[in-house]
């Protein structure tokens, strides 16, 4: 994402490093939720993907209108996956069903409990994202934790 010198958000959310340790930036994310009674959005990927890229071209469109919007309605995480995938990596992806490409989103409470799964090819539209499908994504999931409480 190339928006965090608009939008504040701490690197896990910004990424796909796979590097990083995603238990422990899910953990933080968890707490967060918690607090902010949001909906946690774990997004699978990597900066080798091409729809990735795809998906935050369309977040960045429009003056980051959908990059705000989703940045503010979920907790997100991006965790890393393809060649070199961390164990810390592989071991919280086999907590959820098997994702069937990237990016793939999890949604969560902040328990970390599989509140839905989606794929990608939801919002797709040509070689890219449709904008109004990825707006109503976010509206019918950002309050999804609140239902399930």
């Amino acid at each position: 994402l190339n928006a965090t010198n608009i939008i504040k958000v701490p690197k896990y959310s910004a990424t796909f490093d796979k590097n990083s340790n995603p238990h422990k930036d899910l953990s933080i994310a968890m707490k967060k939720a918690k607090v902010s009674k949001k909906t946690i959005l774990l997004i699978i990927g990597g900066n080798w993907c091409k729809w990735c890229g795809e998906f935050d071209n369309t977040l960045e469109n429009n003056n980051y209108k959908l990059a705000k919007e989703l940045y503010s309605s979920f907790e997100v995480v991006r965790v890393y996956y393809g060649n070199g995938t961390s164990k810390e990596g592989q071991s919280l992806l086999k907590q959820f069903p098997k994702i069937p490409g990237t990016p793939h989103f999890y949604l969560l409470d902040s328990k970390a409990k599989l509140l839905a799964s989606v794929k990608s090819t939801s919002m797709e539209r040509g070689y890219g994202y449709n904008a109004r499908k990825v707006e109503a994504f976010i509206q019918k999931y950002k309050n999804k934790y609140k239902s399930t409480k």
